[in-house]
């Protein structure tokens, strides 16, 4: 099981025993549309790997005219697809399976490469494409800029710069030269889940990477300033709000009146979290220079709030940080400010504005040991049955990782990493009829999502009925590691460290808000460090009346929030879980959905209670968890007996039993904080409670790492012993 650096130095101290903000969107179809296949010499090069039964070979450095053999490969992946059909129409697929072999190379991918029914294969004839070298093959949407073609800036051009010290820093290249045609990289959109309509449909810009890392567009303030998180006062209007021009503030406003001189007043954004820091939002704004006044330009969902962090973006001017870059999308021209050894590096814009696969009613189908990079869509979007994707390499991509919907898939051994939204989201199952998806997600290595959506944005998300996610590693994120939504799911084996350190109300396992998630289970996952310092961010987070789950032997440690946070669900089952230091209760359990009933607060109940409702006239629920359909749906200005154990909303029925709180850093006198009425509709007994404040270590617990040895006082106690060796990526 890997550790965090953050947690064993911590925990062996004590005892010797235990971002950039980015936002950007936008359309467009990028260059000419084609795919374009670049000659690169693979690196298998008649050194083609056995593969048991029919084998096309494909090599993007093939000649032209080849018919899939090994001697005469496809140069193309859309050839070996045609091969494909071409045999389903004549003698029918060969028993033993059909594996396209892909030499290492380039694939140059500007639409997507597209898959139906046709392109499927059978139980008996499975088809998987497969690169010869593991991640040789590299499925690119993007192009590459030489370093030697930036040149410098125009006297007019550093005039508009506002930094003297940036002014011949910043360079330029016409990315004309490069086959990309005016106007075509995209636009900035508004993006977000506080902005109505969000991003539904559009398609974000072309971005730029260098050494392969993603550049941020070019912003005020910086982000290595020390005022990073600018804060602003809010006017009464619903979109209106200024620049504070009082006391500390006076200052940086009257900066920004300077400054805003040489901004492109017409095509000003804004990225902030306006009215919660669980909720993001890319805006357009207009800029009143003199009243320093800053108008939104779009209805925002939850309205807004004084005295929150955003920051303007989209400035040529602002070009002035390492990394920062501009580009003039009206006249294909790229500014950027270099970074270190910029002669030296390998420079990509993404380009193509499509996913690089994607798949409609496919099965049987597998992509595998394959690398896709570089578009401002998705990578893979597919639907359909029996689809494995697995030792992929995803990155740098602008929407998710891949999205695969259907039943029996794996998606397994891949990394993806710097990724704009979601990494992995896999979707499958009937919640209505209980049927399960038997898909499963394993042994993936996933870090640095959520990079341009900085909320509502998963390492994985699962949704639908019965997946099973184990052994996954996840880190390094602004807001949540793992979203579930739906019935009879396993989450189990997983580890995940280092999220939620932008936002504020959130869970590194997170799900709430719905009725329909019985039978879900949540067992033997590591999840540490988490948040930073001041958020309210938890281990596993039971929003708004989660119910019917089990969560058993997690170790959850290091947590600026709660360890455990259920907000007022019911039917749950809480037990076993070892909890290590957490800046609040290890645990928090409330009825604030019995309060919202008693109080007559609208909240969420009113769709929670729709959907109950919806749920008990399904006979498979009713048959798989006997007493759900004796739940009584609870409205807000409920006139019943709010008593009632039966009652929705009523925090009854729960198990939570024998978890273990240690902490060495303050005495919790609440560390496990339930709220009178669960303790009086539910069984809670034999949570334990240790504190070792002076770091003498109490026997048994972690010697250096956060497992319990066999003499630990813990399980002498009667705690369940985790399998500790079994937690996270399981490695060759």
């Amino acid at each position: 099981m890997k550790r965090s650096k953050k947690i064993l130095a911590f925990l062996l101290a004590c005892f010797f025993c235990l971002g950039s903000l980015a936002a950007c969107s936008g359309t467009d179809a990028p260059v000419d549309g084609t795919d374009r296949q670049e000659t690169t010499a693979p690196s298998d090069n008649g050194n083609w790997p056995e593969v048991e039964g029919t084998v096309i070979y494909v090599d993007p450095a093939a000649a032209e005219g080849g018919n899939g053999s090994k001697d005469a490969p496809f140069m193309s992946v859309p050839e070996a697809q045609a091969k494909i059909r071409e045999m389903k129409s004549g003698d029918g697929l060969p028993t033993g399976g059909i594996t396209v072999l892909l030499a290492s190379g380039k694939y140059s991918v500007m639409d997507a490469i597209k898959f139906t029914s046709e392109d499927s294969g059978t139980e008996e004839c499975p088809i998987r494409y497969m690169s010869a070298e593991k991640h040789g093959a590299e499925f690119d949407g993007g192009i590459t800029i030489s370093p030697s073609d930036f040149e410098p800036l125009s006297d007019e051009e550093k005039a508009v710069i506002n930094d003297p010290a940036a002014k011949d820093t910043v360079v330029k290249v016409d990315l004309t030269k490069y086959g990309i045609a005016l106007g075509s990289t995209g636009r900035i959109y508004p993006h977000g889940f506080a902005v109505k309509g969000g991003s539904a449909g559009n398609i974000g810009p072309s971005e730029l990477f260098v050494d392969g890392e993603r550049m941020s567009i070019s912003r005020y303030p910086n982000i290595t300033d020390e005022d990073t998180n600018l804060r602003t006062g809010l006017s009464d209007g619903v979109s209106v709000f200024e620049i504070l021009t009082t006391g500390e503030f006076e200052e940086k406003a009257t900066a920004i009146r300077e400054r805003a001189l040489n901004w492109d007043l017409d095509n000003l954004w804004a990225f902030g979290y306006f009215e919660y820091l669980w909720a993001d939002a890319t805006v357009p704004v207009s800029l009143d220079i003199d009243a320093l006044k800053v108008t939104i330009n779009n209805e925002m969902y939850y309205g807004l709030k004084p005295v929150k962090p955003f920051y303007f973006f989209n400035i040529l001017a602002e070009t002035d940080a390492p990394g920062e870059y501009y580009i003039d999308r009206e006249n294909a021209i790229l500014y950027l400010c270099p970074t270190e050894n910029f002669e030296n590096s390998t420079v990509t814009l993404s380009v193509s504005s499509q996913n690089i696969i994607e798949g409609e009613n496919l099965s049987y189908v597998t992509f595998d040991g394959i690398a896709f990079t570089s578009t401002r869509a998705t990578a893979m979007f597919i639907t359909g049955d029996h689809i494995t994707v697995e030792n992929c390499k995803i990155y740098n991509v602008r929407g998710d990782g891949m999205v695969v919907t259907g039943t029996d898939s794996t998606v397994q051994n891949n990394e993806v990493f710097m990724i704009g939204d979601t990494a992995i989201e896999v979707n499958g199952g009937d919640v209505n009829t209980l049927t399960p998806s038997n898909n499963k997600v394993y042994n993936n290595y996933v870090h640095h999502w959520s990079q341009i959506g900085r909320s509502s944005n998963y390492a994985i998300k699962i949704t639908g009925c019965g997946t099973t996610v184990s052994h996954n590693e996840m880190h390094d994120a602004p807001n949540e590691a793992f979203l579930w939504n739906g019935p009879y799911h396993v989450i189990e084996y997983n580890e995940a460290y280092d999220v939620c350190l932008e936002a504020d109300d959130c869970g590194a396992f997170y799900h709430g808000r719905v009725f329909d998630s019985y039978g879900t289970v949540i067992r033997y996952n590591y999840i540490h460090d988490v948040g930073r310092n001041g958020a309210y961010a938890h281990g596993i987070y039971y929003d708004d009346a989660i119910s019917g789950q089990t969560a058993y032997g997690n170790v959850i440690a290091n947590i600026t929030g709660y360890g455990m946070l259920i907000g007022g669900g019911r039917d749950n089952v809480i037990k076993d879980n070892l909890i290590i230091n957490t800046k609040m209760s290890a645990m928090l359990y409330d009825t604030r959905s019995r309060d919202a009933v008693i109080d007559g607060e609208e909240g969420n109940l009113q769709v929670m209670m729709d959907r109950l409702v919806i749920m008990q006239a399904q006979p498979a629920w009713l048959e798989a968890f006997p007493g759900y359909a004796d739940i009584i749906p609870s409205y807000p200005g409920y006139e019943g007996d709010v008593d009632d154990p039966m009652l929705a909303a009523n925090p009854a029925n729960n198990i939570v039993t024998g978890n273990v709180y240690y902490t060495v850093d303050e005495e919790n006198e609440r560390s496990f904080n339930i709220y009178e009425d669960v303790i009086a509709m539910s069984t809670v007994e034999n949570n334990l409670n240790f504190s070792d404040l002076d770091h003498t270590q109490i026997p048994g617990f972690f010697d250096g790492d956060p497992t319990l040895t066999d003499d630990c006082e813990a399980y002498k106690a009667g705690f369940a012993k985790i399998p500790f060796d079994m937690i996270g990526r399981v490695t060759e």
